[in-house]
């Protein structure tokens, strides 16, 4: 959730410090003596520093949370984090089902696709926004506010309370059709949206089911023992409770007797946590994850439930048979019944850097490129601002290291590594105009001064510390003690388990704090007050930061975060390949009429963005950052031929409408032209226009490395793996394998890939055959 990114990078890219190793940030000016917390060399803080860039802001208070959620770190940036931050929430969307808490009650719908074409510059939305079909509300209390009241991976539990003891009880999963209620006391009104088609009940199940048709939608009650139902007019259906306080209230995806029983069967098999279980099989480079849904039988001896598949899951699903179809903002949605499923992924991997040129021209150029982009290296990071920009300007770095490593250049190794060490150590120190703060009440670590309300709003941590983290992974590769607890590392620690805690339940920091363990994917938006749900827009820049997390893990020999990095990166890719980019065509409508999505929402996907309708950002920012770990882009290269053929004339559109954002007529000309090279090599280097403008988190000797490497090495093979995390294949067009290994450990390694090849890789070493 960002906007004026292109203004703020040409503010960031003044000119005039050229000095490599420049630190970041000057001294606070007239700033009050504070201790902070020593980490470390470093330090953070526990409340805004006065004095700080002029700025005191603090993290919101999540004081909509009661129960269990109470008694934890929050958990922003997930589909249900509205609960929290407000009196009543925004829409949920858990899919296929949407819910809101509200004054009236507990809304509940299925929402129907609408297009919306923006009437000035053209941009697409295609809408599945929540409508509500039904209002469930107590008749004997009223609710004062909506709280979270429990969660767990995907699941979220709905308290709403009078203040007094009495609450209605909600519980909201993804990929259910089921919501769940239990209602402290009194009868329950459920208030339809219009008067509803009523369907004949199902022999035997008169008292226990009320089924009904609102608009185009089939739904069914679920009445306890006890309970019986009464209309007191057309649109308000009473359920009568006695001693039993549940019930639940189900989308049905037909209106047949069968289905109706079917339903039924598993209709008190009450969800009391969900939960996904990752692992890496590093030998056959593969990741497995099971999804599993603990119930509660609260009648008979029923535990199974009805799980909805999203597109991501069934693509990686063993052969299997759906039970029911549900159309949705993701696609078809699959309904298999049981408590649990696996998935398994192949994992692609990646090095931290390509190698050398071939001795010639190419060579000299490189040279020549990385003589000026080391003479300006400070300006990436000593004019950044805050977290994010900062962060660019590292990502930047860390990639003319690599490629200084590679090319045999280690005394300008070594000055991009302490430029990369200063510019960190700057924030980390505590002692400059930025530095981090961490907020026990919500669980977090935050930069001040915030970008793009990164503090306020919570937005976009994984955004901006996956450049922090990969920038650190590089370091680490040639520098390990840098990271050490009693020097950096504390302090980097923080930043990693800030968006990426894999323990759950813990105080200080939520369970991976922007992933989606269902969807696959990660959400920006910390607060998720939109009334489309949550949204990310940047798919690549999560990608990121999960390529950090392997580098990182592999650098410092921690085999649990580089899985965890390997879990996210794998799972994030399905997604994204699945939601933004479709590549199978089966989730954006023909309707919709763009290749892509741009941006997605919990209840739309958008060609837009948040700052500009202008065509080659709607597509660079699901590419950028171009690092080695963006080879994933390569998976379908008609894809890119696509995308990118489809460019010229939405420019043309885009500048007959007499708008602007103030970019050059040229941005991210890089970029694309790195995206085109997956490929088309050839076409890319040609494209490429070596003076012109450049992404702020690009060079132009990365780009040219990267044009030429692939014109030598060929196209990313995604067929091949290896059995290790880091290593890359590449084909060239006359069918001719580069294999590449990376080898971080202190001892040498042998790396076999699934054609059969070996490499032997010497330790903190880049290998390559032939």
């Amino acid at each position: 959730m960002r906007v004026l990114r292109v203004a703020r990078a040409a503010a960031a890219c003044t000119a005039g410090v050229a000095a490599l190793g420049l630190v970041a940030g000057l001294p606070a000016a007239g700033a009050a003596p504070d201790p902070g917390v020593p980490s470390g060399l470093g330090r953070y803080y526990a409340q805004p520093r006065d004095g700080a860039a002029g700025i005191d802001v603090t993290p919101p208070p999540a004081a909509f949370r009661a129960g269990a959620a109470a008694r934890v770190a929050a958990p922003t940036n997930q589909w249900y984090s509205s609960l929290m931050f407000q009196r009543w929430s925004r829409p949920l969307y858990a899919l296929p089902l949407t819910g809101l808490a509200g004054a009236s009650g507990f809304e509940l719908g299925v929402p129907s696709p609408k297009l919306h074409v923006h009437p000035k510059n053209g941009t697409r939305e295609m809408r599945f926004l929540h409508e509500p079909a039904l209002t469930v509300a107590p008749l004997a209390f009223e609710p004062r506010d909506a709280r979270l009241a429990r969660f767990s991976d995907w699941l979220a539990g709905v308290r709403m309370g009078d203040g007094r003891g009495s609450a209605l009880e909600v519980t909201l999963l993804h990929g259910s059709p089921f919501a769940y209620f239990e209602c402290s006391q009194g009868d329950v009104a459920i208030r339809l949206a219009a008067a509803p088609r009523r369907l004949e009940p199902v022999a035997g199940t008169e008292s226990r089911v009320a089924s009904f048709v609102v608009g185009t939608h089939a739904f069914a009650v679920f009445a306890p023992r006890g309970a019986r139902f009464s209309w007191p007019d057309p649109a308000t259906l009473l359920l009568h409770l006695s001693q039993a306080r549940y019930f639940s209230i189900a989308a049905l995806p037909d209106e047949t007797p069968a289905t109706r029983a079917a339903f039924l069967a598993v209709a008190y098999a009450f969800p009391i946590d969900t939960r996904a279980e990752w692992s890496y099989d590093e030998r056959a480079s593969a990741v497995h994850t099971i999804f599993r849904v603990t119930t509660r039988a609260r009648e008979g001896d029923t535990d199974d439930t009805f799980l909805g598949l999203y597109p991501h899951h069934w693509s990686a699903l063993k052969p299997a048979a759906a039970l029911y179809r549900y159309d949705s903002v993701r696609g078809p949605i699959r309904v298999i019944r049981g408590r649990s499923f696996e998935i398994v992924r192949p994992y692609h991997g990646f090095v931290p850097y390509w190698p050398a040129l071939a001795a010639g021209a190419d060579r000299e150029r490189l040279d020549a490129l990385l003589a000026e982009d080391l003479r300006r290296a400070g300006e990436r990071v000593a004019l950044a601002g805050g977290t994010y920009w900062t962060g660019k300007g590292l990502g930047a770095l860390a990639q003319l290291a690599g490629i200084a490593a590679a090319e045999g250049r280690p005394q300008a190794r070594d000055a991009v590594l302490g430029a990369l060490k200063g510019a960190m150590q700057a924030w980390f120190d505590g002692r400059h105009a930025g530095y981090f703060l961490k907020d026990a009440r919500l669980g977090t670590f935050v930069g001040i001064p915030q970008e793009y309300n990164s503090v306020q709003n919570m937005n976009d941590h994984h955004f901006h510390y996956g450049y922090w983290i990969t920038a650190a992974a590089h370091v680490a590769l040639r520098d390990p003690e840098w990271l050490a607890r009693d020097r950096w590392g504390g302090m980097l620690g923080e930043l990693v388990a800030d968006i990426a805690t894999a323990e759950r339940g813990r105080a200080d920091y939520p369970f991976l704090r922007h992933f989606d363990a269902y969807e696959g994917h990660s959400w920006a938006s910390g607060t998720a007050n939109l009334l489309a749900g949550n949204n990310q827009e940047s798919s690549s820049e999560a990608i990121n930061a999960w390529a950090g997390l392997i580098l990182l893990g592999e650098a410092t020999g921690n085999t649990a975060l580089r899985d965890l990095g390997i879990y996210l990166y794998t799972s994030e890719i399905a997604s994204v390949e699945q939601y933004w980019l479709d590549l199978d065509h089966s989730v954006l409508a023909p309707a919709f009429g763009e290749r892509y999505a741009s941006l997605v929402f919990g209840g739309k996907y958008a060609y837009a963005t948040w700052w500009t309708a202008e065509p080659r950002q709607l597509l660079g920012i699901n590419v950028l950052p171009v690092t080695p770990a963006s080879t994933y882009l390569a998976a379908d290269p008609g894809f890119v031929r696509e995308a990118l053929a489809d460019l010229p004339a939405k420019m043309r559109a885009y500048a007959a409408q007499g708008e602007t954002d103030g970019t050059p007529p040229d941005i991210w000309q890089d970029v694309l032209a790195s995206f085109r090279g997956l490929a088309d090599p050839d076409g890319a280097r040609a494209e490429w226009n070596p003076q012109g403008s450049v992404e702020f988190g690009e060079t132009r000797s990365h780009t040219f490395h990267w044009l030429a490497s692939l014109q030598a090495l060929g196209t990313p093979d995604l067929s091949v793996a290896a059995d290790a995390p880091l290593a890359a294949v590449f084909r060239d067009r006359d069918g001719a394998r580069t294999y590449l290994a990376y080898n971080a450990q202190a001892t040498p390694r042998r790396v076999t890939f699934t054609t059969g090849v070996v490499l032997d890789v010497p330790p903190h070493a880049l290998a390559r055959a032939p």
